[in-house]
């Protein structure tokens, strides 16, 4: 049974709302929705309807530009990291982007400020189809705490595949799954293993996988919208891995 509520904190709640803008076909209206409640000074955006792009101008650019697919879901991205949201306001982007009840609360354990996402999932049920470990964006998932986390028990046949570096704003960024020694993207997660059967597929790593790994799917939008087959009742159970 998949919990009912997500914690989150502020750091990962704003990198599960680029990973949801980044995991679909351009949600133009949610984006003009996610702007709107911004409010970004110098920002304005005009949605062609049939068209999956926005006209948009913003800082000194007067005239306006057309942006769409990964250029409009980066810019959407910047706009939510660069706004400088209170928690109160975070959330309220969180319920726009999961489609769910969110609310501000802080850790029982470590008193940290963040978000609670009601996941609406008590009746997922991962059907270990691979899906989301084969075809879903998670180059930019995996935190500093993971990383410190692998480090601490030893795991260096996966930190192996995760290149460190720092951003333009000095913030330390771990991109998975790099092959080692080379600058190149594995084509799949390389510790995804088959399964029992050709359809079914096993994660070698899942008591130490990432938290974007662990928490995937987020919320009930984020399994329909990603094609995972989590509530389909027709399908055969199996346990999660």
């Amino acid at each position: 049974m998949t919990q009912a509520h997500l914690f989150l904190t502020l750091s990962q709640a704003l990198t599960a709302i680029c990973l949801d803008f980044r995991g679909y076909a351009p949600q133009t209206m949610l984006f003009c929705e996610v702007l709107r409640a911004l409010n970004a000074p110098g920002v304005k955006y005009l949605r062609e309807p049939g068209k999956a792009g926005l006209w948009l101008s913003y800082g000194n650019q007067g005239k306006m530009r057309w942006l769409e697919g990964a250029d409009l879901v980066a810019f959407m991205c910047r706009q939510v990291k660069e706004a400088n949201l209170d928690p109160e306001h975070l959330a309220v982007i969180c319920r726009m982007v999961f489609q769910t009840l969110c609310h501000t609360t802080r850790h029982p354990d470590t008193d940290q400020p963040g978000i609670m996402v009601k996941t609406d999932m008590t009746a997922f049920q991962c059907r270990q189809c691979g899906q989301c470990c084969r075809q879903l964006d998670y180059r930019d998932g995996m935190t500093q705490a993971d990383a410190e986390r692998l480090k601490e028990i030893g795991r260096t046949d996966i930190l192996a595949w995760v290149r460190t570096a720092r951003t333009s704003g000095g913030d330390i960024a771990h991109r998975i799954w790099v092959i080692p020694g080379t600058n190149e993207f594995a084509p799949t997660c390389p510790f995804l293993k088959r399964g029992a059967s050709p359809q079914r597929w096993i994660c070698s790593i899942h008591e130490v996988k990432p938290d974007i790994c662990r928490h995937y799917p987020v919320s009930r939008k984020h399994a329909l919208m990603t094609g995972c087959p989590g509530f389909d009742i027709s399908a055969p159970g199996q346990p999660n891995q």
